[in-house]
């Protein structure tokens, strides 16, 4: 009976044995893939436009960033509160963490005054970041550009004169008037008889 006890009592210990033996096996394993799972989600950085210009194209654009990688950036949007949401996908600029798209003026419908809007970023273990939500939208509001700035004509300056300037004007006419009238009649030379002369009245000018 003795023997037989302990028999039983060598074998649960050498059944424990193994057990603490695939335990510390498989522990390590265990750990590495614990740590390997990633349950980070992704970081989406941005800074809202509060308006845009009817006519121009809409362009939204946000840094999004991951511990590991990231796998897709969604725009989702509509145009006022009554329609439903598209999407579009965001894409990298280059080898930057910058994802951006565009809306194109001919995508915006007449009458639209505001464009509603959440992103979505996921990474590669399908970790799910959102940037606003579905029924708590972001909102850019759509306003008319501002007019061309019109230039205004230079009016004329009329420029007035002084009357003792206008006489000084007047005489140095005359004075003129008077040299081309003696040149034209030859008084310079002693065998050509002296010209006709000439009488100018000097009035004072308006």
């Amino acid at each position: 009976m003795h023997i037989k006890y302990n028999r039983r009592l060598l074998t649960s210990l050498v059944a424990l044995l193994q057990l603490s033996m695939s335990i510390l096996w498989v522990w390590p394993a265990a750990v590495a893939h614990a740590q390997d799972i990633d349950s980070e989600p992704p970081a989406i950085v941005f800074e809202a436009v509060s308006q845009g210009y009817f006519g121009d194209s809409q362009v939204f654009t946000a840094t999004v960033s991951d511990d590991t990688s990231v796998e897709a950036v969604t725009l989702y949007y509509r145009f006022n509160a009554d329609s439903q949401y598209e999407n579009r996908e965001m894409k990298m600029l280059g080898s930057t963490d910058i994802y951006t798209t565009t809306i194109a003026s001919d995508s915006v419908p007449d009458g639209a005054t505001s464009i509603q809007y959440y992103m979505e970023a996921l990474d590669g273990a399908s970790n799910r970041t959102l940037q606003g939500f579905a029924f708590d939208p972001i909102e850019r509001k759509l306003i008319e550009a501002p007019a061309a700035v019109t230039r205004t004509a230079v009016a004329p300056v009329e420029v007035r004169m002084s009357t003792g300037r206008k006489i000084v004007y007047g005489v140095l006419g005359i004075v003129v008037i008077g040299a081309i009238a003696s040149a034209a009649s030859g008084g310079g030379s002693s065998d050509t008889p002296p010209g006709v002369p000439v009488t100018v009245n000097v009035q004072e000018l308006p």
